[in-house]
């Protein structure tokens, strides 16, 4: 998690606020800070999910234990992000709770949390990244 934090920038920038959630029975109501210095659950209840099944947990989630998170953007850390520093970006405007999956692409440390600021304040959608992704031979998103 501290190498996410590090890479995207996270730890640097007051542009937004974001959390680590590997747990469903805890209040998430304050954003990660840099150093994160507990390990993450290897029991997660995330592990091994869908996007659209981590969605539907989100919102499970804040509806249970009345955390402060906005599900409609999610960055997924996933089995492939332990190998080379990618993750997943999910934008979900209720398809999740519909039964539909929803739109994913795959994208480095670097440029994730900048992205996900961008989908939220419309300055760019996830379509975009996935056109640009597409170009690439490994489907990874690296910035315009």
């Amino acid at each position: 998690m501290n190498r996410f934090l590090e890479l995207s920038g996270i730890d640097t920038t007051d542009t937004a606020d974001f959390v680590f959630i590997d747990r469903m029975d805890y209040v998430y109501d304050q954003p990660s800070k840099s150093p994160v210095e507990s390990d993450s659950n290897p029991n997660s209840p995330f592990i091994g999910k869908s996007p659209r099944e981590v969605s539907q947990m989100l919102r499970k989630l804040c509806k249970d234990t009345g955390s402060e998170i906005m599900v409609w953007y999610i960055i997924i850390m996933d089995e492939r992000t332990l190998r080379d520093d990618t993750v997943l970006l999910a934008t979900d405007d209720g398809d999740a709770m519909d039964g539909q999956e929803i739109e994913t692409v795959r994208a480095t440390f670097e440029v994730a949390a900048d992205e996900v600021v961008l989908f939220h304040t419309g300055h760019r959608g996830i379509e975009e990244d996935q056109w640009k992704a597409e170009q690439d031979k490994d489907g990874v998103f690296r910035g315009w």
